[in-house]
């Protein structure tokens, strides 16, 4: 910990347990209410970030990229250089649009409910592509299917196969198989939990009302913003979620990159999904339909399909702070 006055010069710096406890006793003897900005590093603490700003402080917390290029400035890397760093930054840096948005707790616990989820299918697709392997080595044929029960019964008619080649199926493939299964029946119990949540929610029910948002997209959205009013223009939550290029000018040079890919990369995925269903699966005819495949047949499939995202993200943010439903005529 550092704490700093206003021309820089430094008060206090120690070491303390993370807790906000600790932080207004070292804050007390120079008086609470003069405190300024208390600048705490993202994913850390968020606990205590919540409890300092439920007792009226004003706490900054930076996003670790940019304030990791602020802290590079000193040579040495330390924790208490990185302390004294981090209150500089809250000093001088108030501009500089390093600030992350803490997320109310039910958003936060729906965050972390969806990073489960994208965990449990990873493992679930590396333990079908293991298996798959495994058949294939040995002579047989098998299609991974993400429905509950028919990995074991597609793998069933190929076991005599692989016992044939000399395999002990029992000991190398059955508990993998279990535990494929396994994982299809928590993620369909999960998607089951997660679909009624949609539908409970009124914001989320709405969103899915878009032509190619589910409930998990809808979800995602809402938890990653939180907070709708923090957008002055709805058009500003593309560049949130990354999906506009960026840009590199010096002097007389301008290069305009591929997108920035800047905020979460969860929601992005899943609103390029939704774009994705939208311009190749979706049969209601919408006008952001036929402004999407009227860019697909331009740019291709990949780009078209990262802008129609965006322009899904700003459709959704301007429902959610109108209140409107969505409107097949609009693009």
């Amino acid at each position: 910990m550092c704490l700093i006055d206003e021309f820089g010069e430094v008060l206090f710096e120690g070491k303390r347990e993370t807790h906000a406890g600790q932080i207004k006793d070292i804050l007390r003897p120079f008086g609470v209410e003069a405190v300024q900005r208390i600048t705490i590093e993202a994913g850390v603490g968020t606990h205590m970030v919540r409890e300092l700003q439920s007792q009226g402080f004003p706490v900054y917390v930076a996003e670790v990229r940019r304030a990791s290029k602020f802290l590079a400035i000193r040579r040495q890397k330390t924790d208490s250089n990185d302390a004294r760093g981090l209150a500089e930054l809250g000093r001088v840096g108030r501009t500089i649009g390093a600030e992350v948005f803490v997320k109310p707790l039910d958003c936060q616990n729906l965050r972390s409910l969806l990073n489960v989820r994208k965990n449990l299918i990873q493992q679930r697709m590396k333990l079908d592509a293991l298996i798959q392997s495994i058949v294939r080595l040995h002579g047989g044929k098998l299609k991974t299917s993400t429905g509950v029960g028919r990995l074991a019964s597609g793998v069933e008619d190929q076991l005599e196969v692989l016992r044939a080649d000399g395999l002990d199926v029992d000991a190398d493939v059955r508990p993998l198989i279990s535990i494929a299964e396994d994982l299809r029946s928590h993620i369909a119990a999960m998607d089951k939990r997660l679909r009624a949540a949609a539908l409970a929610h009124p914001v989320c029910s709405n969103l899915m009302t878009v032509p190619g948002v589910g409930p998990i997209t809808a979800l995602s959205f809402y938890s990653a913003i939180g907070d709708p009013s923090r957008f002055q223009r709805t058009r500003d939550v593309g560049p949130y979620f990354g999906l506009t290029p960026s840009i590199h000018q010096s002097g007389v040079l301008a290069r305009v990159g591929r997108i920035s890919r800047f905020g979460s990369k969860l929601t992005r995925t899943h609103l390029v999904s939704a774009a994705t269903v939208l311009l190749c699966s979706t049969k209601a005819e919408s006008g952001l339909q036929t402004w999407g495949l009227a860019l697909r047949k331009k740019v291709g499939l990949s780009k078209a399909r990262v802008a129609v995202a965006r322009k899904l993200a700003v459709v959704m943010l301007h429902m959610w702070k109108s209140g409107s439903s969505f409107d097949p005529a609009r693009t």
